[in-house]
């Protein structure tokens, strides 16, 4: 049996809107970033509007879509847990975000954890309070490193005051937590995609 030439079209047309992986990229050289967020105050619902607020703001040169999932905690919190992974820029970036959403005042307090795809090293991430126009983060590693974090370039330099690492609390996991994608730019010409510290 043969199928018309309306039936083909239509196949592909269905096929196209099929993502290859989760997270896939047509960059060769993207690799996501691991990790994953912890929201301190606001409902899963919140951050939720607070995340898809995020992905709105977003441009795509090479789209990407990433699974996300919300586990509320039983003291309050949300983690934010990223199956695929993100791309470093957006996990950093996104962090800041939900540390201080400008729309949201419900959601907010935000820290993370996030592994080098480049070194294979973890940090931890917290908000840089100190600077009051919230475009840094501080992070730590288990070895003593310190860093800065620029938003919203990505940049990362080593500096000399002690960060210590935030060890990762254990979490409380859904088996139907809230789930949702984000189209994200997988472009590794910016932003600092392999999370490497400045030399």
């Amino acid at each position: 049996m043969h199928a018309t030439g309306s039936m083909v079209a239509l196949l592909l047309a269905m096929t196209a809107v099929i993502p290859k992986a989760w997270g896939a990229s047509p960059d060769p050289d993207f690799t996501a970033s691991q990790g994953w967020i912890l929201v301190h105050h606001g409902s899963p619902r919140e951050v939720q509007k607070a995340i898809a607020e995020y992905d709105e703001i977003t441009r795509e040169i090479h789209p990407g879509v990433f699974r996300i999932e919300l586990h509320p905690q039983r003291d309050g919190r949300v983690a934010v847990l990223l199956p695929d992974g993100l791309p470093a820029y957006d996990l950093v970036n996104m962090t800041g975000w939900l540390d201080t959403p400008p729309e949201e005042i419900d959601a907010y307090g935000a820290n993370a954890w996030i592994v080098s795809p480049t070194t294979g090293t973890k940090y931890s991430l917290i908000p840089e309070v100190a600077n009051t126009w919230g475009d840094t983060m501080l992070g730590g590693t288990l070895e003593g490193a310190s860093i800065r974090i620029q938003i919203p370039e990505g940049s990362v330099s080593e500096i000399p005051q002690r960060v210590p690492y935030l060890q990762e609390p254990r979490i409380d996991l859904l088996s139907d937590p809230i789930r949702m994608n984000v189209t994200l730019d997988t472009n590794t010409q910016f932003g600092n995609p392999g999370f490497v510290v400045d030399k």
